[in-house]
C-alpha cells in the first residue's frame, strides 16, 4: 500500500503527460487498493469539509439534493453507480490526453459556468463560438510544429491536471440546494470531489479510462450504500 501511496503522491505533485504505450492494466490487488485509498481519501476530505461547518468557519451550505426523495432508491443507484461515472469521466478525464479535447473542455466549463450564473440555459451558446476561435488560433499557431504543440502541452499539463479536477470538484455544487452562490468557498463544500477527481486523473493517465470510469463507480458505490444504510 505504502509505495501505491507514494507513487500516486509523486504523480499529483507534478502531473506528467504519460506516453500512450505506457498504460498499463492494474493488477485486482492494485486497483483493489486503489479503490480503498480513493474510499478513504473521500471520507477524510469529508469529515474536514464537516468540521469547517460545524465550526462555523465556512457558511452552512444548507440541505443536500442527494437526500431528497425526489427519486427511487433504484434511480438514484443506477443514476450513481453506472451513468454518472461514464458521463463524467467522458467529460472530464477523456480530455487528459488530447489538447483539442482540452480547449473542447475549457469552453464546456465556460459555457456551464455562465449558465450557471445567469440562471439560464441561453448563455451555455457561448461554449462553440469560443471553442471554435479558441481552436482556430491554436491551429494556426501551436499546430503548425509537432515538437512546439508537445512542448507546449507538456508545460501546461499539470495546470490543467488539476484545473480539471478544480472543475470536477465545483460541479459538483449542484448537489445542494444554494448551488452556485456557495462560492467563493464552493471548493471547502466539495473536498471529497476534490480528492476524487484527482485520484481518478492518476489512475486515468497511468491505467486508462476505462479503469477511471470502473474506480469511479465502485467509489460511488461505497458512497451509495453509506448513504442508504442510514435510511
Amino acid at each position: 500500500m505504502r509505495p501505491l501511496i507514494k507513487e500516486v503522491f509523486c504523480y499529483l505533485r507534478y502531473p506528467w503527460l504519460t506516453a500512450m504505450g505506457s498504460v498499463s492494466r492494474p493488477s485486482f490487488l492494485a486497483f483493489f487498493r486503489l479503490t480503498l485509498i480513493c474510499v478513504l481519501a473521500g471520507i477524510t476530505a469529508g469529515s474536514l469539509s464537516g468540521i469547517l461547518v460545524r465550526q462555523q468557519l465556512i457558511p452552512d451550505p444548507g440541505p443536500s439534493l442527494l437526500e431528497s426523495h425526489d427519486v427511487s432508491q433504484l434511480q438514484f443507484f443506477i443514476g450513481a453507480v453506472f451513468i454518472a461515472p461514464i458521463l463524467e469521466e467522458s467529460i472530464f478525464r477523456a480530455q487528459l490526453r488530447r489538447f483539442s479535447a482540452g480547449i473542447l473542455f475549457i469552453t464546456f466549463i465556460c459555457g456551464l459556468l455562465l449558465s450557471a450564473f445567469t440562471k439560464t440555459y441561453w448563455a451555455f451558446l457561448i461554449s462553440p463560438f469560443l471553442f471554435g476561435i479558441l481552436f482556430v488560433i491554436y491551429r494556426f499557431t501551436i499546430a503548425g510544429s509537432i515538437s512546439r504543440k508537445f512542448n507546449f502541452w507538456n508545460r501546461i499539463f499539470p495546470w490543467h491536471f488539476h484545473f480539471t479536477a478544480i472543475c470536477f470538484a465545483l460541479v459538483h455544487l449542484g448537489n445542494f440546494e444554494k448551488g452556485v452562490s456557495l462560492l467563493p468557498w464552493g471548493i471547502l463544500y466539495t473536498l471529497p470531489q476534490l480528492a476524487i477527481g484527482l485520484l481518478l486523473g492518476y489512475t486515468r493517465m497511468v491505467h486508462g479510462l476505462k479503469y477511471s470510469i470502473a474506480l469511479h463507480s465502485l467509489y460511488n458505490l461505497c458512497f451509495v450504500i453509506l448513504l442508504f444504510s442510514k435510511h
